[in-house]
């Protein structure tokens, strides 16, 4: 069925009847719809397109994957349309213009919004028959939760990154300061930052031990570590808990290691310093194990990858970045597109996808396996990729309108926050009031 927009009626809604299920048709890049060969199975034929964003590397992997997959069923083209810019802003315009492509590549806070307009297919039914996807002992299926929108399957995965600690071993190593690990406490990580800063005899920051901005993702990473939420549900929020004591402390950590230990650059540091982690210029930066493809042509000097430190006494819980495929409801191939979209969580396409390191795929064997975590330039330990999915937290909130929450009411307080021109208390009482409202209009 297609989505409704909430509190608001989606008239002149085109349905038509294919082979039982409720399917939307519309103007697309997709040309001639599957047909059925004597035996009542579908025949895949035709054409859809693709798109995506990322790097060239990424782009290569994806061509790569449209290959098998044309190649296992000829008579196919997938068409990819490749947008390193602006992604999300020319989907939208492709979207009111009618020629959306068939399958669309993205995070949940965008299939969330596309869903709420009526743009996207239910998958419900596609996941309810297909025991594969469906299976526990092969995928991560607790995934799946954060692809929902009104309860409806909306996408398919490919996997899901959490954050970790990137670490300078060799600033480490002339500190004399243990290499962190699993066990690691905040309180750990604070001394060995301060270990780790170097000021030179003019005065002049020579070196820091951490660095600390305003994503939201890493405002997460000090949050859930030490116990507290965001909303009472990422998946399905309900009700803000941004206010509560474990936030507040967790922002007054982040204030601190800049003003207080100062251990982490100002904007005015940072420029003095000509460059951050991966200049060689701070010895620990907490980012997404995304990055580790991106650094792993880092000549320099040694690094590793380590778990998010602990708070003793609570859950460990850590942000993720969630990956998957929609499909328009304007397709005119609407099975080519499904076996497409499906295909991504195929072991073909999750062993090329593991191998580049850009993700760390939904097929739990895959995730583990050589071609995944021995990928070259990796760190040691690039396990860490696969052990933290088991305590990871959505970062997005499921949401329609969670990019303007961001926009309008957690970037300009944690900018007062990190400029030591708002107290750790008001930050959080203004981004509470602030999601409350935006929450009340979702």
């Amino acid at each position: 069925m297609k989505f409704l927009r909430k509190k608001t009626i989606i008239a002149n809604v085109l349905v038509s009847i294919l082979i039982g299920s409720i399917l939307f048709t519309g103007c697309s890049g997709s040309k001639t719809t599957s047909s059925s060969n004597n035996n009542g199975k579908n025949e895949l034929k035709g054409e859809i397109s693709f798109s995506t964003w990322g790097s060239l590397e990424e782009k290569k992997v994806n061509e790569d994957i449209i290959k098998l997959f044309e190649e296992k069923h000829p008579g196919t083209k997938v068409n990819l349309q490749y947008i390193p810019e602006e992604y999300t802003t020319k989907i939208d315009t492709l979207f009111l213009g009618k020629k959306a492509p068939d399958v669309i590549y993205g995070h949940p806070k965008y299939f969330t919004k596309w869903a709420s307009q009526g743009l996207l297919m239910d998958l419900t039914e596609k996941f309810n028959e297909d025991k594969e996807l469906m299976n526990d002992s092969k995928f991560n299926t607790k995934l799946y939760d954060a692809f929902k929108y009104e309860g409806k399957n909306i996408a398919t995965v490919n996997g899901a990154d959490t954050m970790v600690v990137y670490y300078n071993k060799d600033l480490f190593d002339a500190a004399g300061v243990e290499y962190p690990n699993e066990k690691w406490t905040w309180e750990q990580f604070a001394e060995a930052a301060k270990k780790l800063t170097i000021m030179g005899e003019d005065g002049k920051p020579k070196q820091f031990g951490v660095s600390i901005d305003g994503a939201y993702s890493l405002a997460e990473t000090f949050m859930f570590s030490n116990g507290g939420k965001w909303f009472d549900d990422m998946n399905n929020p309900k009700e803000v808990k941004f206010n509560s004591k474990e936030n507040i402390e967790a922002l007054q950590m982040m204030q601190d290691l800049i003003f207080k230990y100062k251990v982490a650059p100002t904007s005015s540091d940072s420029k003095v310093l000509g460059g951050g982690f991966d200049a060689g210029k701070i010895a620990m930066t907490i980012d997404g194990v995304w990055s580790v493809v991106y650094r792993k042509d880092i000549k320099d000097f040694k690094w590793g990858i380590a778990e998010i430190p602990t708070v003793p006494g609570k859950e460990k819980r850590i942000p993720a970045l969630y990956a998957g495929y929609a499909i328009s409801n304007t397709t005119k191939n609407p099975d080519l597109a499904w076996e497409f979209s499906k295909f991504m969580q195929s072991d073909e396409a999750q062993k090329l996808l593991a191998s580049s390191g850009l993700i760390t795929v939904i097929n739990k064997k895959i995730a583990n396996s050589d071609e995944a975590l021995n990928i070259k330039g990796a760190p040691e330990n690039h396990k860490v990729r696969v052990t933290t999915l088991d305590k990871a937290i959505h970062n997005d909130a499921v949401m329609v309108n969670w990019d303007e929450s961001l926009t309008k009411v957690f970037n300009p307080n944690m900018d007062l926050l990190l400029t030591n021109k708002q107290s750790a208390k008001d930050t959080a009482n203004k981004i509470q009031s602030g999601m409350e409202e935006m929450l009340k209009q979702n």
